[in-house]
Formats: structure tokens, sequence, C-alpha cells
């Protein structure tokens, strides 16, 4: 059977048809739309970061944002100022740090368990590598007995020296291998089982054990200390080994900022092909990737 329609139907049903093209064009999501990227506040993502090399990192990662177009901000505020970095995030004062590495933040949780569930690491990103440089002699070997050398002075580093020197077979300890576990990181001098040229050990700050390189006979330096007192990475005696290294630097953060989309961008240029080619070209072996997205 077949109908035929008046022209007042026939206008009511091209009415109707038209009002739900409409519909279904403005509830649909447009092509651009479809391919546009995470919105992304307009706000800074503040972050409390060690200078050189993750400062540098950072600026290089908001070059990249604003070469993209991808909106992130970033406000990076350098830790020459020496305010705590962990205290500055669980207060809320600043989004995230990038200054420390996973042992050093396991040893201050420890020490403010208040903050253990607020604070959560959102990356790794690198390794300074550890090593042991002298102006005096050219081999570990060469060192004679019962030298005086300069080691850390903080806990969660000591360990990185001595297992240096184990490595060499110059000391017997009661771990085998820098691991990370908490029986590693817990080494110190009373752990030492042998000491066969009776090294006498100087704890000593940081930045002290670069600056007083020409006046002792072997000194342990960190990595970005050592690349900004101008000590060439090929003249270390010993260097700790960049595989598997427990000591990468974390981007530690406040739980809730974890579904964050500028955190999101962020990890997600951390850990970019382009960020490990800027860290390997720049640092000279110093410092290498340690890349890792942690994020749920």
């Amino acid at each position: 059977m077949s109908f035929t329609f008046g022209r007042s139907t026939r206008r009511r049903l091209l009415l109707a048809s038209a009002a739900a093209a409409i519909a279904t064009l403005t509830s649909a999501p447009s092509l651009a739309q479809n391919n546009a990227k995470p919105s992304v506040p307009n706000t800074p993502f503040l972050i409390y970061a060690t200078p050189t090399p993750q400062g540098d990192v950072l600026r290089y990662v908001q070059k990249l944002a604003d070469e993209d177009g991808s909106g992130l901000k970033l406000k990076v505020i350098e830790s020459s100022q020496g305010l705590d970095s962990n205290q500055l995030v669980f207060k809320g004062d600043v989004h995230a740090n990038l200054t420390q590495h996973q042992p050093y933040f396991n040893s201050w949780i420890a020490a403010h368990p208040e903050a253990k569930d607020t604070l959560v690491h959102a990356s790794t990103l690198l390794v300074n590598i550890f090593g042991l440089y002298s102006s005096k002699y050219k081999s570990v070997k060469d060192i004679p007995e019962g030298t005086k050398i300069l080691v850390p002075n903080e806990q969660t580093n000591l360990p990185r020296a001595l297992f240096i020197l184990q490595n060499e077979g110059l000391l017997k300890l009661s771990h085998t291998s820098s691991d990370g576990s908490p029986a590693a990181v817990a080494i110190d001098e009373k752990s030492i089982q042998d000491n066969p040229k009776k090294f006498q050990f100087v704890p000593t700050e940081t930045g002290l054990r670069a600056k007083a390189l020409p006046d002792v006979a072997a000194s342990f330096i960190n990595g970005d200390i050592a690349l900004t007192n101008g000590i060439d990475p090929k003249s270390a005696l010993s260097l700790e080994s960049a595989d598997k290294n427990p000591y990468a630097n974390v981007l530690t953060t406040r739980r809730e900022l974890l579904t964050d989309p500028r955190l999101k961008l962020l990890v997600t240029y951390l850990n970019s092909p382009k960020v490990a080619a800027y860290i390997n070209d720049n640092y000279k072996g110093f410092i290498v990737p340690a890349q890792q997205s942690l994020l749920p």
C-alpha cells in the first residue's frame, strides 16, 4: 500500500528531519575535537628542582611544550635556596620537586611519617653517576695504604662510595651489591668486614668533596657536582654502574595531583626520547637517563 503526502505534511517532515540532523551534528564531536590535545590549565605547574641537571631538563621540557603548543606551563624554582623540598610539596607551597633519589626520599619519610600517605612519585628521570676521583693518582690500585679518602657525610650516599671500593676489590662489606635493598642502603663503616689497605674515611659535605679534590688524595663526588665543578668524568678512577642503578632521581608530588593534566603531560615529556637524547648529549656521561612513568 502506498501513501501520498500533502504539501503541509511534507513540510512538517522536512522540518523534523532538519531538526534531527542539527541535533546529531551538535551532539557528535567534531573531527577537530577528536584530534585535540587534552585540556591543560593555564596556571603554571610549580616545581622545586636542583638547577643542574634537573632544572635544565625542565626548561628543555618547557621549550618542547611551547613548540608543540601543548599548553603546559612550568615554573621552576631552583633549590639553591636551600629549602626542604619535600616539606614544600607536603605543605602545598609547590606542586612537585625534582631534587632527590629514592633512598634519600625513604630516609626523609622515616623522619617525617606524617607525610607517608601524602607524598608519592610520578616518574623517575635520571641518575647522577657517583665516582671516585683523584688529582694525584691514575688508578685505584695506586692509592697507598692508610690514605684518607673523602666520603659522603650523609647516609643516603655513603653506601655508594663503599660499594665502589668493594667492586674494586679494596673492601669487603657485609652486603654484596648496591641493589637498593634496605640492607644495601644501610651500609656504613661498621659494615666493613675487611679493609686490607687500611683506608681512612673522612665524612665530608657534598660540595666540599669536589672543591677539595686538588688538595686530597681521593674523593667521592656526585655526577652533577662534578659536572658543575669542571671535572672530566673520564678522569674518574672508578664509577658506579648506570645499569639498574637504584639512585634514580624521582619527580615527587602530592597524591591528589596524580590526576592533574599538567602532571600527566609533564611525565609524558620526561619519558620521551627527546629528553633522553637531551640528557645523553649534554652531560658527558656524568648523568644518564633513567626514565620510567610511575603514574597509576
